[in-house]
């Protein structure tokens, strides 16, 4: 459950994004790849395994909010987002406002290539992980697929 919640988290981020119209305060935020936006989970990998729960799970990114659904479409994980576009790849600050990791900070790195975002995170209070390719003990990779605009 834990690591649904965490994957939820950040795909949450990534899909409020893409949806909210930017504002100047979140100018940053859109530099980093359009998050903005409603996304479905399309991969999870949690401490180097591929996970089998991404069915119907979503994830909205607003300008400064990262919401994660189940599929039972209940918030899940809910944070509030910084995104450092000077850092290559770009890094993340996930502050949970929702969720088990309410309180605390996931750490991590994102990239967006056309409709598809991924991002990778520690465990609250860990370190950033420094590739996507590969997640070690107390990481998650998620992966995400734009919803087409209605």
């Amino acid at each position: 459950m834990r690591q649904i919640q965490m994957v939820l988290a950040a795909v949450l981020v990534v899909a409020l994004a893409a949806l909210t119209p930017v504002r100047a305060e979140d100018k940053d935020n859109d530099k980093a790849g359009k998050l903005t936006g409603k996304w479905t989970v399309t991969e999870v990998n949690k401490d180097g395994k591929k996970q089998d729960d991404t069915k119907d799970k979503t994830v909205t990114v607003t300008g400064d909010t990262i919401s994660c659904y189940g599929a039972d479409k209940k918030c899940e994980m809910e944070c509030t987002y910084k995104i450092d576009t000077s850092e290559k790849p770009n890094t993340i600050t996930l502050k949970c406002t929702e969720g088990e990791h309410k309180g605390k900070t996931l750490m991590g790195i994102v990239r967006v290539d056309g409709d598809t975002a991924t991002i990778s995170f520690s465990k609250p209070d860990g370190k950033a992980p420094t590739s996507f390719d590969k997640t070690s003990d107390g990481q998650c990779t998620i992966t995400l697929k734009r919803v087409a605009k209605e």
